[in-house]
């Protein structure tokens, strides 16, 4: 029996072992470390489904198997506990044979929220506990061993913006590193993977686009950052970049800087051990400074390299319209503002090292990079400013610049950084006409130049743009050259051109245009570009070659075929069989054009939104044509006898019977035929209305062709939203409980109709539970939301709609509060607020309690802003159900208030009603006001007939008279009657305040 059950120990112990095997990983520098997320995760997972023992509990009672007879001096509850968990300090102590002593190390506070310990002081705790007491082969340097094994389990975390200088023996737990370049000697620069849990929720907002999960290895989720390293040499140069960077750190040109950290780095030695003892002879140890930033793609040698230049004129206008930015980037340096807990202060700023090498393409957008050589002086009245750079570029230098013309280092103006801008704008339209084999001819012509003027004079000039004093005639004559090869389509580059002759490549930096005139000047080419008037490709052609751009490489494989020399003596790889050279030469890989996927994706998603009007809508052929191009227009139709006119969408069953009267159309749906929202009485919405099902097709015909996958916002909305925060509140009281599914359709509906009218993302909340959604922008984060059980309406749970509204209120109006207190915070967004309830709210006795709640935040609002009329916030309420006490609260909410003295910042709707109402009748006073005198007949039994229809089979139905009326027994000739609910008994006082006295 006892041997079974050492055989029993040692197979718990030998899975504990594998487990940690498989959650250590070989970092870049050779040590190892493990993922302790993944393991703890194992430790806490039961054993088996049905089992309490969890993989922590098992190792307990196995490593304690010989040290008790009755009972654990630990259990695994405690050392799971919160705060006090030694999960990683029990992992280390099994790793070292002597888990048993878990439960001494946790009396003396060595938990894993202590980890990494200091070697004095764990040999300090170690004297404490007596372990010569317990009969065990105790190590004399136990704490060295501790001490050695716990920094595999403590690999340091990157966050956002926070820098750390980091121990020797502390593991930058980064698994993949890949050298970029190096960075002029002075530092290099690596792509690196770090594994998610490593990696800090506010570093992964800020680089969400860079997560990545690679199927081919086991490491999970990770993200890809750009590591730029310097040795301890360089570390004033580490200092200044460091100072730019957090001085750019929200300057949007830049590159974004992420973090930094120092770092005493323990490397392997070639042939040692994965884990090896600090101060062992293979240990090899050195000091790094370290600047960690967002991954560009490529920067833009590689980029028009890699690339096809643009063509059509939306490619050339995308491509320098994303070049620009970098005008903006270097005028934000210029003139640069920082703001540091309220105190505003201005600097002038020189890059002093633009070259396509230091631009990067980052999620398609160019950026500006690399700020070694950055310099900041505070502003003064003295004009022009004049600072000593120390470093910079050669050949994208300005003439003043450049190595040895004075001996010694002078001051030089900001412009220097205008003319670096110019040569790089002069290769990027060189690139535009000719292509990459143009930029190497145009070096060629530099270099000739350059030569021709060393024969004459002494120079040590390499390749550049000038001759030390001014322009290179050869750099001017190239231009010229390009002007004259010119694409049609291209009415951009020869004004690209223009610009860098006259202002920027001039010899005296005086006369150099400065950052923020030359970006008024690109902004007017793009500008006038714009207006003239474009020529649109056929849809069919635009899908070839968008196909054709997809199939290409985002990274040529091989050589390009412009490069790839035709003599058969200088080709090496080439047979020379003439048949084979050829087909060599001909299946060079297809290579993408600059801007063209976007361009294209952006043009057939605009198209296939556009509408679409089908010549089968109306039977009547005469009048067809008029009525559709009016009803698109938005011009009233002509007086018409009585006429019926059956309307087929192009979607399933979804048909729409109409009437038209007196100029007017009155449409209504199958599902609910006796629905009594009074109909559309006028033009200013006809063309408007949608109920919830013809909202959700006008949405998926919008997105069915949006390639490109952005957000495409509804326009409509776009015209009335603006800078306004959108969130719902849903109420999951017991007696919402039949119109769940109805809530849940309506609000994924509501949710996709708004998308991208609120750049933050939407918020969520329940009048009970701790479900929320807040700053969310896919639809299937509410829809989860809405699915939740801890959301879902449960029996006696009764609504007071009081608490969820004084949270909201009382959060918005301190926001206001802080934002005039401190009037250097963001601007506070206005609020549409939109609430899902039956209005039954069992949990308030005195319903009008909630009157005064609204009045009183609305009187608070309006002591804060400055102008309510224009609705900083509008309250929407969606009613579901019949319930009549209810209908009548809420048209109270809508219409009454304003006799206690505040504006109309409330609307209601049905949930059967006008989708736009719901979404802007709040704040928009068109859609509030409209239709709201008949609203007494809008909360009828037959209000709710088109849950019915969304209830999925099996579910409980709710009870209700009414059913769909089929189209072939609805009158022809008679409009939908308005059905007027009596005031309930209830409801037939008259508040005090309702009628102020005179």
């Amino acid at each position: 029996m006892a041997q079974q059950y050492t055989t029993w120990h040692t197979a718990v112990i030998q899975g504990f072992r594998t487990k940690l095997k498989e959650c250590t990983v070989r970092a870049a520098c050779g040590r190892s470390y493990v993922r302790t997320a993944k393991l703890t995760e194992w430790l806490k997972e039961k054993v088996e489904p049905d089992s309490d023992n969890t993989h922590a509990s098992r190792l307990l009672v196995a490593t304690y198997h010989n040290r008790i007879k009755d009972f654990l001096p630990i259990s695994s509850e405690e050392l799971c506990a919160g705060e006090h968990c030694c999960l990683l300090v029990f992992s280390i102590l099994l790793d070292l044979g002597l888990g048993c002593l878990v439960d001494r190390f946790q009396r003396q506070a060595i938990e894993d929220r202590h980890l990494p310990i200091d070697l004095l002081s764990l040999q300090s705790k170690l004297a404490a506990m007596d372990l010569a007491s317990l009969n065990l082969p105790i190590p004399e340097n136990l704490a060295e061993r501790f001490d050695e094994m716990q920094w595999r389990f403590c690999a340091a975390r990157l966050d956002f913006r926070v820098g750390r200088d980091h121990p020797k023996n502390t593991i930058i737990p980064i698994f993949k590193k890949e050298k970029i370049n190096d960075k002029g000697g002075t530092a290099r620069l690596w792509q690196i993977a770090v594994q998610e849990e490593f990696v800090g929720h506010q570093m992964r907002k800020a680089v969400s686009s860079s997560r990545f999960y690679d199927a081919k290895d086991d490491f999970g989720w990770g993200y890809s950052f750009a590591l730029k390293t310097f040795k301890e040499g360089n570390r004033d140069l580490y200092l200044n970049e460091r100072a730019a960077f957090i001085g750019l750190k929200n300057h949007d040109g830049m590159i974004r800087f992420l973090t930094e950290y120092g770092h005493k780095e323990i490397l392997r030695a070639p042939g040692g051990s994965g884990t090896v003892a600090p101060g062992s002879v293979q240990n090899v140890t050195k000091t790094t400074y370290n600047i960690l930033l967002e991954y560009g793609d490529c920067d833009l040698d590689e980029f028009f390299a890699e690339r096809l230049p643009p063509v059509f004129d939306t490619e050339v206008e995308a491509f320098w319209q994303d070049l620009f930015e970098i005008a903006d980037a270097v005028e934000g340096i210029h003139n640069l503002e920082v703001s540091t807990d309220g105190m505003r202060q201005n600097f002038y700023g020189w890059h002093a090292d633009i070259k396509p090498d230091n631009i990067l393409s980052v999620q398609g957008k160019f950026k500006l990079a690399d700020p070694g050589f950055v310099k900041f002086v505070k502003k003064t009245d003295k004009l022009p400013p004049m600072e000593k750079i120390m470093g910079g570029t050669e050949t994208y230098g300005a003439p003043e610049c450049y190595p040895g013309k004075n001996g010694t280092s002078i001051a030089v103006p900001q412009t220097i950084d205008i003319w670096s801008l110019g040569c790089v704008f002069s290769i990027a339209a060189t690139w535009v006409v000719l292509g990459y084999p143009g930029i190497r001819q145009f070096v060629k012509v530099r270099q000739r130049a350059i030569n021709r003027l060393s024969s004459k004079q002494p120079s040590r000039l390499g390749d550049t743009f000038h001759d030390s004093r001014k322009v290179l005639p050869d750099v001017t004559s190239w231009h010229s050259l390009l002007r004259s090869a010119l694409r049609k389509t291209d009415t951009i580059t020869s004004r690209v051109l223009d610009l860098v002759d006259g202002k920027m490549l001039l010899g005296d930096s005086h006369q150099r245009s400065k950052a923020k005139d030359i970006c008024k000047d690109l902004q007017q080419i793009l500008s006038e570009n714009r207006a003239k008037p474009k020529r649109p490709m056929p849809e069919n052609i635009m899908k070839a070659l968008l196909e054709v751009d997809e199939e290409a490489p985002s990274k040529s494989a091989g050589m390009m075929s412009s490069q790839v020399s035709t003599s058969r003596r200088e080709s090496l790889n080439i047979p020379q069989d003439r048949k084979a050279r050829k087909s060599k030469l001909l299946d060079q890989p297809l290579r993408k054009t600059a801007h063209r996927s976007e361009r294209l994706k952006s043009a057939l998603s605009a198209r296939a939104a556009e509408p679409e009007i089908k010549p089968s809508l109306y039977a009547t052929p005469t009048k067809k044509t008029v009525s559709v191009q009016r009803e698109a227009s938005g011009v009233p139709d002509p007086p018409f006898s009585e006429e019926k006119i059956v309307v087929r969408q192009d979607s399933e069953d979804a048909h729409f019977v109409q009437y038209r009267k007196s100029g007017h159309v009155h449409p209504f749906t199958p599902i609910s035929p006796t629905s009594t929202r009074p109909k559309l009485t006028g033009m200013s919405r006809r063309s408007t209305f949608q109920n919830v099902f013809q909202a959700r097709q006008e949405v998926e015909r919008r997105e069915k062709h949006n390639y490109l996958r952005k957000t495409r916002k509804d326009q409509l909305l776009s015209k009335h939203f603006g800078n306004r925060d959108i969130k719902f509140l849903v109420d999951n009281g017991e007696t919402m409980k039949d119109f769940w599914y109805e809530a849940t359709y309506l609000l994924e509906t509501l949710v996709w109709k708004a998308a991208g009218q609120d750049e933050n993302g939407i918020d969520l909340f329940f009048t009970a539970g701790p479900v929320k959604v807040e700053n969310k922008k896919d639809k299937s984060e509410f829809l989860k939301a809405m699915k939740d059980p801890r959301a879902h309406p449960t029996e006696n749970m009764h609504t007071d709609i009081r608490v969820s509204l004084g949270n909201i209120f009382a959060k918005y109006l301190e926001e206001l509060e802080n934002r005039n207190k401190y009037p250097y915070q963001k601007e506070v967004k206005d609020l549409a607020l939109i609430i899902f309830t039956d209005g039954v709210w069992a949990g308030v006795q005195h319903k009008d309690d909630v009157n005064q709640q609204i009045v009183s935040f609305v009187k608070k609002l309006g002591s804060t802003v400055s102008n309510l009329k224009i609705r900083p916030v509008g309250i929407e309420f969606i009613q579901f159900g019949n319930d009549p006490d209810a209908a009548y609260m809420l048209r109270h909410l809508d219409k009454d208030l304003k006799w206690a003295g505040i504006p109309d910042i409330i609307d209601t709707e049905p949930s059967s009603g006008d989708v736009n109402k719901m979404l802007l009748g709040s704040f928009v006073e068109e859609y509030d006001e409209d239709n709201d005198d008949d609203y007494g007949g809008l909360m009828t039994e037959s209000t709710d007939v088109w849950s019915e229809w969304l209830r999925p089979q099996g579910s409980p139905a709710r009870s209700s008279s009414s059913q769909t009326i089929p189209l072939s027994e609805q009158a022809p000739d008679t409009r939908i009657p308005t059905i007027k609910q009596p005031i309930p008994p209830s409801r037939q006082t008259t508040l005090n305040w309702r009628h102020p006295s005179p």
